[in-house]
């Protein structure tokens, strides 16, 4: 799998005055060719070409300001004395490379689903994909909670573009096609200086979860405490202390399977199973006793 370049964003710059040494980036929403090619005067002189975009329709476009008839001059120079000259703002529109129009073409569809906020969710269901040290079988949210190095795979694939069209998911989402072209140009992303900030709920074969919070273009963090059953039970974290382990599960008729997987994940984490009196059917409580900081689960006799 491809790696994603691992880079800090940089966040939206606000439109700066003129004789400015660095580039801007500018929304311009809903703006025409004449609306554009007028913010990215507002911007200044540079020796770099600012861009001006529109979220609304991915219409992007670069344009060089510079003093004089100077190009890449950002100085307006002096007179004689010692004193600055007025600078003669000319401006020249640029042409923009294919990695960057796909990128502004994706974030304008990422704007429209996210109503402006370059934030949301997205699932994604990893349970197409085989990890060759759970075959024939395929990993739950109980192992990714137990196993560190099927956490850094799946870390690592939260971490390219492939997350957002994992088989599982499914081909019809236009918010995962534009994702996945965003994380697949992270440098032209970047030159854009918006972030994407994404809640990626990972979604195994057997309906289990576990969260991951991703600015794209940065190391995705997993959320402690997100870690789902597919019943929607909560699993102890296994960096919390004894005290994050107690607490009742109810398993219903036809979640067998859950219950024991649950109890194999309590006993892989050191805590005591027993069999406790009035335990109703399918339930198990877990008490952490604080005197000797340890936990027990009691099971249905």
């Amino acid at each position: 799998m491809t790696k994603v370049v691992r880079a800090a964003l940089v966040c939206l710059m606000g439109m700066i005055g003129a004789n400015t040494a660095t580039a801007s980036t500018a929304k311009c929403v809903n703006c025409d060719d004449t609306q554009m090619y007028n913010m990215a005067r507002t911007l200044g002189a540079s020796s770099a070409a600012h861009i001006v975009w529109d979220p609304a329709t991915g219409n992007i476009k670069r344009y060089l300001n510079y003093c004089g008839s100077a190009p890449n001059s950002a100085d307006p120079g002096t007179k004689a004395g010692g004193m600055k000259t007025i600078c003669n703002l000319q401006t020249e529109e640029l042409p923009v490379d294919g990695d960057l129009a796909t990128v502004a073409t994706a974030m304008s569809e990422v704007w429209r689903q996210t109503n402006g906020t370059f934030k949301g969710d997205f699932t994604s269901n990893i349970g197409g994909i085989t990890y060759n040290s759970y075959y024939p079988g395929k990993p739950t949210a109980h192992d990714f909670q137990i196993d560190s190095a099927l956490r850094g795979n799946i870390q690592d694939l939260v971490n390219t573009p492939e997350i957002f069209s994992t088989p599982g998911t499914g081909a019809s989402s236009t918010l995962g096609h534009a994702l996945a072209a965003i994380a697949a140009h992270v440098d032209a992303y970047l030159a854009m200086k918006q972030g994407v900030y994404l809640t990626i709920d990972v979604e195994f074969h057997d309906g289990s979860k576990v969260s991951f919070l991703l600015t794209l273009g940065q190391i995705p963090q997993y959320v402690p405490g997100s870690a789902r059953d597919s019943t929607g039970h909560a699993l102890p974290d296994p960096a919390g202390e004894g005290i994050s382990y107690s607490g009742r599960w109810y398993f219903g008729p036809g979640d067998d399977h859950n219950m024991a997987e649950f109890i194999e994940y309590m006993r892989s984490l050191g805590i005591t199973i027993t069999s406790g009196s009035g335990q109703g059917e399918g339930q198990v409580n877990c008490v952490w006793t604080p005197s000797n900081n340890t936990t027990t689960c009691f099971i249905p006799r």
